[in-house]
């Protein structure tokens, strides 16, 4: 009696699943064509690729053309950028256009946040991180400061290192709209004194539909606060009002650290996961906000959780937006093994912290998120 075999498809396109041949239809590798895997969503290479080409296109568009010419004009009067990031949602996931623009340019970063880390961390841990992925991408930064929710700060500690100003140089302010760049105008206002002839304005910026405010510095020099970035490629721009809430940390960082080994998946509500396909039994510790909650499942039940949780929602967050295993978008990686803490970062959500020892890591996100892999923003080593 001959012996029965399920025939395995991909669960995108339907193609049928083989690893003989790279340029037919349904390839994938041999190691997931294993008996022992019958029970796991596969994707065929194609549909892996194609997945891939959707994460970084939501990249490639998370600047509009208005924005990229305002910063033609910041490059044509050689201003300094100042850019506002926040400490906890910044991964260094930075457009390739936006980078163009002002990579010549004195580019300073204001991280906004700090006060939902610990005293202990140093902030030399965190400078060094932020230093790290703008030079990453040819962006060599000319000072970096950190601030609270109750740290104050001038326009002479906004614009330089040593208090001057750059005379006769505009500047531009920029960033996400999750960044915190609006409070920090409404700070650096309490102290600011205008001393010129021109008042404070917020406008159409000419040429564009988009509305800018210009505080004078001098009779001659403007600070401009450009609108903030799109969310299109984060989280927080995918979810519901209630789950933004749930995962925008408000008081401190959380972080849950769990051992896991191959075949075995770290959920963090439904909104992502992260699948141990191979490498040894480890630790890996989540960092997220304080309404977040995780869960060690078998990675050959996270299409089933997903689907259950959306109904009974026993780990948040559940997003009504996010209910299907076609939702997510699916990414391996091959870490190398250098015995150093590595992060892999879902903007907008929070980032998995291990030491790399040549292990796999599948990860599921929502559709079209940004996702980062890096050495780790807090540093134990």
């Amino acid at each position: 009696m001959g012996k029965i075999k399920r025939v395995l498809r991909c669960y995108n396109c339907g193609a049928v699943l083989q690893s003989k041949d790279e340029n037919e239809k349904g390839y994938c590798v041999p190691r997931l064509l294993d008996s022992s895997r019958d029970n796991l969503v596969i994707y065929c290479q194609r549909c892996f690729d194609k997945m891939k080409v959707i994460n970084s296109g939501a990249l490639d568009s998370n600047i509009d053309a208005e924005t990229i010419k305002i910063l033609d004009d910041a490059r044509a009067v050689d201003a300094t950028i100042v850019w506002v990031i926040d400490l906890f949602a910044f991964t260094g996931t930075i457009p390739q256009e936006l980078v163009d623009k002002i990579k010549k340019l004195d580019v300073k970063v204001i991280a906004t946040k700090r006060d939902l880390f610990s005293k202990n961390i140093p902030d030399e841990t965190f400078i060094r991180f932020i230093t790290e992925r703008f030079a990453e991408v040819g962006i060599k930064l000319v000072d970096i400061k950190l601030i609270g929710s109750n740290d104050e700060i001038s326009v002479n500690d906004l614009l330089s290192k040593n208090g001057q100003i750059k005379k006769g140089h505009d500047v531009y302010m920029i960033g996400s709209k999750t960044s915190g760049k609006t409070v920090l105008i409404n700070k650096l206002l309490k102290t600011y004194k205008n001393k010129t002839k021109w008042p404070i304005r917020l406008e159409p910026y000419p040429e564009t539909s988009l509305r800018v405010m210009s505080i004078p510095l001098t009779n001659s020099t403007f600070l401009y606060e450009l609108p903030g970035f799109s969310l299109a490629s984060s989280v927080v721009g995918k979810v519901e009002k209630d789950i933004v809430k749930l995962i925008t940390p408000h008081k401190k960082v959380e972080y849950f650290t769990r051992s896991m080994s191959v075949g075995e998946t770290l959920v963090v509500g439904s909104l992502a996961a992260f699948g141990i396909e191979e490498g040894k039994t480890a630790n890996y510790t989540f960092y997220g906000a304080e309404g977040v909650e995780t869960k060690k499942i078998k990675s050959k039940g996270l299409e089933d959780f997903i689907i259950e949780n959306a109904k009974k929602v026993s780990v948040r967050p559940a997003s009504d937006h996010f209910t299907n295993f076609k939702d997510y978008d699916l990414f391996e990686y091959v870490m190398e093994d250098d015995g150093k803490y590595h992060d892999i970062a879902i903007r907008g959500l929070g980032w998995i912290s291990f030491i790399a020892k040549g292990q796999t890591i599948r990860v599921m996100v929502p559709r079209g998120t940004a996702i980062k892999e890096s050495l780790s923003k807090i540093r134990k080593e």
